[in-house]
């Protein structure tokens, strides 16, 4: 019989028995039985395939090349990685390395016929054909390469050979013991910055994620560099690992193998992105069932975040309390400094004396000093300390004593170490002694595309984003400065979204909880109120500015009457700031800064502070700057005049007064039903302003042709105004995103699409819109939060306007859809902003009819909701 056929039978046969064997293992696995057997099973598979698979290529090898003799006891095949540990997932690559005594060139034949064999059995491969002297020297300067070699397991072959390659291996870790450690670590950092920074990122990566399996591995890897053991039960016996490590460690590992088994066997596939499709799928299988305030996908993967977070401190602990350098040891004799009796800040950390240690086993005001010293020092506690501090904290109190509760809120009120303080005193589990909602929000997942952290780091993340405030300039640095109680600001920021994962609005329920908190602390009855009115108004002012017409006096006033104090106002505004700031990168923009500022300001001349005065004179203020900017000629003429005097204020408040005066003049020189636009860069925003003006322009749909012509060419609208002005001239403004162009549009760019804008009104053409590669995709990814769409109509909220919100997933066209059909309705469109709620689009709607009269006819009101909720689900 032909040897190719021979071979063909051999990988024909392999491919069925990995099949057969995944099926079956795939049945056991739905069955409940262990990932950690699931996973040596499957290694175990493998190892056959691989066993027959060298045997025949080894057999042809000596038959072509019998004066190499032997060839089995002159090379070794080693399984590495996964394979090695015994931990195979159901589609993971196979790593290999065919160990030689000396033979390398000689071997190409063996190896092609077997590495060929392997691919055609339909397994993924690595492979490297090393002598033992090439294998160390390569790990010596390699991490990758000298972390697989820690988990190597001879397959075939020669043992002798490869125990002697594991000895000299394990000789050139232990002498280059701190090197290869650094090594690991830096390979490590770097794959964890690829992946995700933060334990608790959105659409983990169950293996390379910080907190994944990869840390699993790292662990093992420490254990082998300083004890000569890779195996964690075998560390544990060394005391490496205390009982509470070891058990946290196997808790992880069970999980995150039973995860990534049931990713492949689902996927039929190599899959470790646990997406969030995949978070809702699997929170069904594994029988989550939700509970009052959580839905099944969020309990789901609190239990996922709270192991890797057990299994990054693991990490972490080995990382930076790593033992002490030659310099430490040398130097802190000399530099260090003994401070509050029983702690010693060194070179390069902070520790304890062994009198220290035993105290804060159940002291937690001997804890806050600890933690209060190393993050005051910038120097992270040692081994030991860290230890004693996570050991003693379930040992504390419940109640904690008044010293340590007044230690803790000079410590909160300290911009200099707020931050730092509160997530060491979260991750070693004390901050929640303080404030007990803090457990409940410990992983605690939003399941939504908008949030990148949990509940419990978006807090912590808020009062950092806050602090760094004060090293701002401009309305962020001014605000956060003129605080006067850092603590209630603190304090609110901290519990600000608390109140989610219960029933109810998240903000009432936040501010009961403040409240309690606020009783616990033994705040005063008006640092409660300030921090009570923070949570539960928490989303007011953003609210306000990006959802409604601020330009009203009436809104205005208001939102000044329910904030009262400008010490709150200053507070509302930093804290809504840092909310934004602290949701994930590149949501506080600097429009939205400039955008909330100017509502501060302007809030705040309203309570009678600032030069301005009150917005109403602020505002007539800005007319006469605009007059002045018109010549002598313009000034007298009747038509600028009364152009002038009927500017709105939106107008006004937005616009400087010199662009203002700008539009007049190209306004005065339209024709009869003719439209012009013309768009120029807000450097201070980064975003791109366009102003129009349509001669009879009421009612011939100009808002809808135009928001088209700017979306058709990739812009992204962010806030629209509509006025009329005497003898029908209408006038438009809108604020947008050029995506295309980050760093300011090109003047070009600019013209074409204010020609384009102009020549839209009136053309029957409808917009069309350019699909973005990946935008369908991410859009149906956010569809998975399962948010209702809605139209909410508001008849209360404005004098003059009618006001229509509508919540839906954003798509290609949305805005001119929705401003097109209300067209159709015969209603005029006044204002529009367009925000977010979650993963949804919010298109706020300011209309009146054509007679520019507030619609209030409940069935007329009936058919807007119908027609808008229409469009949506076209």
């Amino acid at each position: 019989m032909p040897a190719s056929f021979q071979r063909g039978e051999l990988v024909q046969a392999a491919r069925d028995e990995l099949s057969t064997g995944r099926s079956r293992l795939a049945e056991l696995h739905d069955r409940g039985l262990d990932a950690v057997q699931i996973c040596a099973r499957m290694a175990s598979l493998i190892d056959g395939v691989l066993q027959r698979l060298f045997s025949a290529a080894a057999d042809a090898f000596e038959k072509q090349s019998p004066k190499f003799g032997e060839i089995r006891r002159r090379v070794a095949l080693v399984e590495l990685g996964s394979h090695g540990r015994r931990q195979a997932a159901p589609y993971s690559d196979v790593d290999l390395m065919i160990l030689h005594d000396g033979i390398g060139e000689a071997l190409t034949p063996l190896v092609r016929s077997f590495t060929q064999s392997i691919y055609d059995a339909g397994l993924q491969l690595g492979y490297s054909v090393r002598s033992s002297a090439e294998a160390v020297q390569l790990a010596r300067g390699d991490a990758v390469i000298c972390s697989s070699l820690i988990d190597c397991r001879l397959l075939a072959g020669d043992q002798p050979l490869f125990e002697g390659f594991r000895d000299v291996f394990a000789r050139m870790v232990r002498r280059r013991a701190k090197s290869v450690a650094r090594q690991l670590e830096a390979a490590r950092n770097a794959e964890r910055d690829q992946y995700g920074e933060s334990v608790y990122a959105l659409e983990p990566h169950v293996k390379r994620s910080r907190g994944g399996l990869r840390d699993l591995h790292l662990i093992r890897w420490f254990g082998f560099i300083d004890h000569g053991e890779a195996d964690p039960e075998r560390l544990h016996l060394l005391g490496a690992l205390s009982k509470l490590e070891l058990r946290r460690y196997q808790s992880a590992q069970a999980l995150l193998l039973r995860l990534r088994n049931e990713m492949h066997f689902h996927a039929g596939t190599a899959k470790d992105l646990l997406d969030r499709a995949e978070q809702l799928r699997i929170a069904e299988k594994f029988g989550y069932r939700g509970s009052s305030g959580l839905l099944p996908v969020e309990q789901f993967m609190r239990d996922y975040f709270r192991h890797t977070n057990h299994l990054w401190q693991l990490v972490r602990r080995r990382e930076v309390q790593d033992s002490p350098s030659t310099i430490s040891r040398v130097l802190d004799p000399v530099l260090g400094r003994t401070v509050a009796g029983d702690v010693k800040v060194g070179v390069s950390t902070v520790s304890a004396t062994p009198a220290g240690l035993a105290r804060v086993r159940g002291d937690i005001e001997a804890a806050l000093e600890l933690v209060e010293i190393s993050v005051r020092e910038q120097r992270p506690l040692d081994q030991a300390a860290w230890g004693a501090l996570l050991l003693g904290a379930p040992e504390c109190p419940e109640d904690p004593p008044p010293a340590a509760i007044e230690r803790f809120l000079r410590m909160l009120a300290d911009s200099a170490i707020a931050a730092d303080a509160l997530a060491m005193l979260h991750e070693l589990g004390y901050l929640e002694r303080f404030i007990p909602a803090m457990k409940h929000a410990r992983c605690l997942l939003q399941f939504n595309q908008y949030h990148k952290y949990t509940v419990d780091e978006h807090c912590l993340l808020a009062v950092r984003r806050a602090t760094e405030f004060a090293k701002r300039d401009g309305f962020l640095g001014d605000a956060y400065r003129a605080v006067k109680n850092k603590r209630v600001l603190h304090l609110a920021l901290l519990m600000h979204d608390l109140g989610k994962g219960y029933e109810g609005d998240h903000s009432e329920v936040g501010a009961e909880l403040t409240r309690e908190t606020c009783q616990r602390l033994g705040l005063g009855a008006a640092d409660a109120d300030d921090a009570v009115f923070l949570v539960r108004r928490h989303l007011m002012m953003s609210h306000l500015a990006f959802r409604r017409d601020t330009s009203d006096p009436r809104v205005l006033a208001e939102f000044a009457e329910t904030v009262r104090t400008t010490q709150r106002l200053r507070m509302l505004f930093t804290l809504t700031c840092a909310d934004l700031a602290a949701v994930g990168p590149d949501v506080l923009t600097d429009w939205k800064v400039e955008v909330l500022g100017a509502l501060l300001q302007r809030t705040l001349a309203e309570l009678g502070v600032g030069l301005g005065g009150s917005d109403t004179v602020g505002i007539a203020e800005r007319r006469r700057q605009t007059l002045r900017h018109l010549t002598d000629f313009e000034r007298a003429d009747e038509w600028f005049r009364r152009h002038a005097e009927a500017l709105p204020s939106s107008v006004l408040i937005a616009c400087e007064p010199r662009l203002v005066a700008e539009a007049l003049r190209r306004f005065h020189r339209l024709t009869d039903g003719g439209a012009v636009a013309w768009g120029f860069n807000q450097t201070s925003t980064k975003t791109v302003e366009f102003l129009a003006g349509i001669d009879q322009g009421p009612g011939r749909g100009a808002f809808s042709a135009m928001a088209g012509a700017l979306a058709s060419r990739g812009l992204e609208i962010l806030a629209a105004d509509s006025e009329t002005l005497p003898d029908d001239l209408l006038l438009l403004r809108y604020v947008a995103l050029d995506p295309q162009n980050p760093e300011g549009t090109p003047q070009g760019r600019l013209d074409e699409i204010g020609q384009a804008m102009a020549a839209a009104v009136g053309s029957d053409e409808p917009p069309k819109f350019r699909r973005v590669w990946g935008q369908d995709r991410a859009a149906e990814t956010v569809k998975l939060t399962q948010l209702p769409p809605r139209v909410r109509i508001d008849v209360d909220g404005s004098a003059d306007c009618t006001i229509v919100e509508v919540f839906t997933f954003d798509r290609l066209g949305l805005l001119y859809d929705l401003a097109h059909k209300l067209h159709k309705l015969e209603l005029t469109i006044r204002h529009a902003k367009i925000g977010t709620y979650l993963d949804q689009v919010v298109d706020v709607f300011y209309v009146s009819d054509r007679d520019y009269r507030k619609v209030t006819d409940e069935a007329k009101l009936e058919t807007i909701r119908a027609e808008l909720l229409a469009v949506i689900a076209d």
